[in-house]
């Protein structure tokens, strides 16, 4: 399909482009501290499985697997996120080569990577979110190749990527939607009739059984889960101003640009349906607003061609690029921790990022427990629980609470980890309310009530810690009703 040889990537300039990223995100890692996901990532590399009630099983053994190298290290965890990101500003370059780009076009994908807002922002938590994002950038690469006419083997190796996906957030599913209806809806639906896409479904399917099995044996949470959250977002309009922010402002043209180069071009038409329908599928399905931003590097990408032939003169490029870099620049406190943690609460950054909330307090929370837990006299410590009333506190009670006795929590898959024998005497209950505590135990007194040291009203502060006594039912009696999959 292609009359011309690909050019070269730039990789010289793409080195630059990863060092950076990796030096100035890492630079702040540990600023503002572990966010309540990271807690539960980190409990789930403890408890390995197949599956998990809120996600599959690839970013807990990822965690296990960093853990082996950097144990309890914040930035040793965080490292793993930056370097998936990393790895997507050299594929939407590659992208870029595949579409046809030259050098300057493939820089530019790489450059639009490297300070869009959802990489930016996404890349310093540990979450499958960033992992996700370079199994979406992968299966584009492959599929954009198979466009121009790559071997159709080559589907298998889409299905091999599919697959992996799959096993690190379900949300790839809707790029599989999206992929199939741009090649039903353009004259690439000839693919269709050979057997490659088809084994390569195969290959993503087979993938996906270990984490099916898990399912089955654990009552269908995540589908429970993923009914309970659908349409979890701030409604219609917002999801599409959101995905103005999430794609960055001064990106803008370059995401509509791409899409329209990409309609125009016959052999590429099922691209620029799929971007579309990527971003119909997550807004019908009631999906939150990050869902089909993994989407943009194929955007970015070929808007970067259609940029770098638009703009041909050095000095109106270079103004354009130096105006993006600019708002990156500006805008940047909100997508990475540069500012000193106090400086960023007077300026009430927390309030527009709701990460940064879920970064403070945690070591607090824990030493008002413990506080409480020293109040009891030596023979109650001897019979005593933790029950927190989501994951965020029980991962870091079990992070910075050592000497503490057993933490448990009925959220998610933090459920399925408790002792099989629950009978304590006494139960120290971080969250609930006292009426809840009372119906279940019989009775409940607050002891303490979390705060932190900068004052942020996030969502532990004001929580509080009660002391329940001789319980009328036991912990192990109640804990299928407290059971949440919120």
């Amino acid at each position: 399909m292609r009359a011309e040889p690909l050019s070269p990537p730039p990789w010289a300039l793409l080195t630059i482009m990863v060092a950076a990223k990796v030096g100035v995100t890492m630079a702040v890692a540990d600023r503002y501290g572990w966010h309540r996901d990271e807690f539960y990532y980190l409990a789930s590399s403890q408890h390995l499985a197949l599956g998990y009630v809120d996600y599959p099983p690839l970013t807990p053994l990822l965690a296990a697997i960093d853990q082996v190298v950097f144990h309890r290290s914040l930035p040793g965890l965080r490292l793993l996120t930056v370097l998936a990101g990393s790895a997507a500003i050299v594929i939407a370059a590659l992208i870029a080569r595949e579409l046809g780009g030259n050098r300057t076009a493939q820089a530019l994908a790489g450059l639009a990577v490297l300070i869009s807002p959802i990489f930016v922002g996404a890349n310093i938590l540990f979450q499958t979110v960033s992992f996700d994002l370079l199994m979406w950038s992968l299966a584009i690469l492959v599929f954009v190749r198979l466009l121009m006419g790559a071997d159709r083997r080559e589907w298998l190796l889409l299905g091999l990527i599919f697959g992996i996906g799959l096993e690190t957030k379900y949300t790839i599913v809707g790029l599989g939607v999206a992929m199939l209806v741009g090649l039903l809806l353009s004259p690439q639906r000839r693919m269709m009739a050979s057997r490659w896409p088809w084994l390569g479904f195969g290959i993503a399917l087979l993938l996906l059984l270990p984490n099916i099995a898990w399912q089955a044996t654990h009552h269908w949470d995540s589908v429970a889960y993923t009914l309970n959250h659908r349409g979890a977002t701030d409604g219609p309009v917002l999801y599409w101003v959101e995905q103005f922010l999430l794609a960055g402002p001064p990106l803008l043209p370059i995401v509509v640009m791409g899409v329209i180069w990409l309609w125009r071009r016959d052999g590429l038409r099922a691209a620029a349906i799929m971007v579309i329908a990527v971003e119909l599928v997550f807004f019908l399905a009631g999906g939150k607003a990050y869902y089909p931003a993994p989407i943009y590097p194929l955007a970015y990408a070929a808007g970067a061609i259609w940029f770098a032939d638009a703009l041909r003169k050095a000095w109106p490029r270079r103004f354009a690029i130096g105006a993006a870099i600019l708002v990156t620049l500006v805008l940047l406190p909100d997508g990475l921790p540069v500012l000193p943690t106090q400086t960023m609460i007077n300026m009430g950054i927390w309030n527009v990022r709701k990460d940064y909330a879920d970064m403070i307090g945690w070591p607090e929370l824990t030493q008002q427990v413990i506080a409480v837990y020293q109040q009891l006299t030596p023979s109650a410590r001897a019979s005593t629980m933790i029950l927190a009333n989501n994951y965020g506190e029980a991962g870091a009670l079990q992070f910075y609470g050592k000497g503490l006795p057993t933490v448990v929590c009925p959220e998610l898959t933090y459920y399925y980890w408790a002792p099989a024998q629950m009978t304590p005497s006494t139960l120290i209950v971080v969250g609930y309310p006292r009426d809840y505590l009372v119906n279940l135990f019989g009775n409940a007194e607050q002891l303490a009530t979390i705060t932190n040291a900068y004052g942020i009203h996030n969502e532990e502060f004001g929580t509080p810690i009660w002391l329940v006594q001789n319980p009328t039912r036991t912990l192990g009696d109640v804990w299928p009703q407290l059971k949440s999959l919120d």
